[in-house]
């Protein structure tokens, strides 16, 4: 089977959002009565009212089948992969003596246009792989044109020294930031108590902010918070509690 080319917002309707498939978002119709029903979302078409009023709570239940195969549909869609291409990734990842998944994700992870889709330079794979196709990438300052190229540790990966190439990945580059900062001021991310943490230094890395919070570690007015989305204001007082002891401060203070 050849790669798709079709209709993406076909896809991503049908298995979920990728974020390396399309930035595209389907309209999605919510059903607005009381009931079991209220925020589920209508099929789409002008009879999707009609089938949701329609279904019965045991014809959501999916099969074991189902699942596993909607899982291989989001590997291959989100990575580009053709069918044959995967199943070969499967056989090199059964060889190594680990966790077969973990080890195939790995290999995903590992091609290039999934490291230039990493590094921001495109908003998608697939135009990650286009950039590849065009000699704009080059590994260790050689180029490289074929996306499924697999990397290793240490490799550098680099743009070619063109006008050309330098102006299209500065581009993505600065989309990319214009989105993050816009999603930033949207859920007030800068409020958050898992950022304050590590815009504070007062530990050393966002996981370890996030593992402090779930693990129940943290307090605020003296009362326990799990979540690391939570907004704090400058008055609040915030308590930490690790092998060390526990360490009381102001935000205003700190």
């Amino acid at each position: 089977m050849a790669r798709y080319i079709g209709p993406k917002l076909r896809i991503i309707r049908r298995i979920g959002k990728l974020r390396g498939f399309t930035r595209k978002k389907p309209f999605r119709r919510v059903f607005q009565g009381r009931g079991p029903l209220k925020g589920k979302v209508i099929p789409p078409g002008q009879h999707g009212l009609v089938k949701l009023l329609k279904t019965r709570p045991y014809d959501s239940c999916e099969s074991d089948y189902l699942i596993r195969l909607k899982v291989k549909q989001r590997l291959r869609f989100n990575y580009g992969l053709t069918e044959r291409q995967l199943i070969n990734y499967v056989k090199k990842a059964k060889k190594i003596k680990e966790a077969t998944g973990q080890v195939l994700l790995q290999l995903l992870e590992m091609r290039l246009d999934n490291i230039v889709f990493r590094l921001n330079m495109a908003p998608t794979i697939v135009a990650a792989r286009q950039l590849i196709n065009h000699g704009h990438i080059r590994v260790n300052n050689k180029k490289v044109n074929i996306a499924s190229y697999m990397c290793k540790p240490k490799d550098v990966i680099s743009v070619a020294m063109k006008p050309k190439s330098l102006k299209l990945v500065n581009k993505n580059l600065q989309e990319y930031y214009k989105r993050m900062l816009k999603v930033r001021r949207t859920f007030n991310l800068e409020k958050t108590i898992a950022f304050i943490l590590f815009k504070r230094e007062i530990v050393h890395n966002m996981a370890l902010a996030l593992q402090l919070i779930t693990q129940g570690h943290l307090k605020v007015n003296n009362k326990r918070i799990r979540t690391p989305n939570y907004i704090c204001s400058p008055r609040d007082v915030i308590s930490i509690t690790t092998k060390q002891g526990t360490r009381i401060f102001k935000l205003s203070d700190v």
